[in-house]
């Protein structure tokens, strides 16, 4: 299923008869998304290993099991997905593919150590603008900069393993977040990779709170959206924009100027 999705999504736009490697590095400031296309494979890992250890647990699989299967199935996912790249314009890359099974493995850990109350990972979607279209950098692939992620610490769930009482403090998420924005269209100098550290709320555990149900199909469902979704301000941060060496504070998202090129 995931090869045919990415065929009708990206593969077929770009069609290729020779198969080619890429080689895209890291996070570095000169890669094709600035490390972004990495967190977004890092936190796929991480959701499709949840998702499918769920699934193989419905069916009677142990944990030990659905933990393997899982882990399994989402890398192998991924590896499909990144042979289909090697036909395209973006060509197969092993470091997407190795964030994959990072982020399977630790999902999967997570799940192992009884962990899924205190910690998770998000994707955010953050309010972002780009260069006209007279005035854009002739990038190529997916514009990260209306995305960032998070690996969260959920205080409902680590406050009780320390014997704290919780109180208004369980609403909470302290998380380390990632984004990078300005890689597809705009200039070099617009271009920003930032690391962060961010407090924001829980909204599945304000909803539980509210009297929203686990136990109820549409309760699971909006509980597990928002479990991996992180929603435009409702989190501050202090960052580390790493490309021009400046720390600031605020909301991820408004107020970045994306820049524009002038062409002759």
């Amino acid at each position: 299923m995931t090869p045919l999705l990415g065929y009708f999504a990206w593969w077929r736009d770009e069609p290729s008869s020779r198969f080619v490697f890429t080689r895209e590095r890291w996070f570095g400031p000169t890669t094709y998304a600035g490390g972004a296309d990495k967190a977004s494979h890092i936190f796929g890992g991480w959701a499709s290993q949840h998702l499918l250890e769920s699934a193989y647990r419905g069916v009677g699989r142990t944990g030990s099991e659905a933990r393997l299967l899982s882990v399994s199935v989402a890398s192998l996912a991924g590896a499909l997905v990144e042979a289909g790249d090697g036909f395209s314009q973006y060509g197969a890359s092993w470091e997407d593919a190795a964030m994959n099974v990072v982020g399977a493995v630790a999902s999967s850990q997570v799940s192992r150590l009884g962990l899924r109350d205190t910690v998770g990972m998000r994707i955010g979607f953050v309010p972002s603008t780009i260069p006209p279209p007279c005035c854009r950098y002739g990038g190529y692939g997916t514009d990260y900069a209306r995305e960032i992620y998070t690996l969260d610490l959920k205080l409902a769930g680590l406050l009780p393993r320390v014997q704290a009482k919780p109180g208004p403090a369980r609403f909470l998420l302290v998380s380390l977040a990632y984004g990078a924005r300005g890689y597809r269209y705009s200039p070099e100098w617009a271009r920003e990779r930032n690391i962060g550290l961010e407090v924001g709320l829980d909204l599945a555990e304000i909803l539980r709170a509210a009297g929203v149900p686990d136990d109820r199909w549409w309760g699971s469902a909006l509980l597990g959206v928002l479990s991996y979704v992180r929603l435009p301000y409702t989190s501050l941060g202090v960052y580390y924009e790493m490309n021009q060496s400046r720390w600031w504070a605020g909301v991820y998202g408004p107020g970045w100027d994306p820049g524009f090129i002038i062409y002759d």
